[in-house]
């Protein structure tokens, strides 16, 4: 499956890969006693798990400058994929700056909620990509995060 000409088989790959990779750090974090191992364990498979969803977009470095660049106060979030993905790395940093005070079993449980959230981002967003490829139309995502809905473009059209 090849969603968009923003993601070629190498990008799409590597999104896999991250995710399989988040999950299995995700699974090991359940296992490991050590707490700083726990610890590091969470806070990889965030990352990894973020990453996917970079790679789904296209450009992971393109996106995620623009992240650093809302969280630093730059620029607008006039795009409301970039303010989630932006309160995911808020999120992400506080869970690790917090993660000490944190208890083992709230940070492997929201550590999976992130993973999931992050499956289902990527999942919308090639399934997105090819539908509107496929009826010539550009690029609308629409998707439901528990309470939240997150509708987005490419602005085209």
């Amino acid at each position: 499956m090849k969603p968009n000409p923003f993601i070629d088989d190498y990008r799409l790959n590597w999104c896999f890969r991250y995710l399989r990779e988040a999950n299995a750090d995700y699974e090991c974090s359940k296992l490991v006693k050590n707490r700083n191992t726990c610890i590091n364990l969470c806070s990889t498979a965030l990352r990894k798990a973020q990453t996917a969803v970079l790679y789904a977009l296209g450009e992971p470095t393109q996106v995620y400058n623009s992240i650093i660049a809302v969280l630093e106060g730059r620029v607008e979030a006039d795009d409301p994929l970039i303010r989630t993905l932006t309160s995911m790395e808020r999120f992400i940093r506080e869970l690790i700056d917090g993660a000490p005070s944190i208890p083992r079993e709230s940070l492997i449980r929201m550590t999976g909620e992130h993973i999931s959230v992050a499956e289902k981002l990527v999942r919308k967003i090639l399934e997105a990509y090819e539908r509107d490829e496929r009826l010539n139309r550009p690029f609308h995502i629409h998707i439901r995060l528990g309470m939240r809905t997150l509708t987005c473009s490419d602005g085209a059209g």
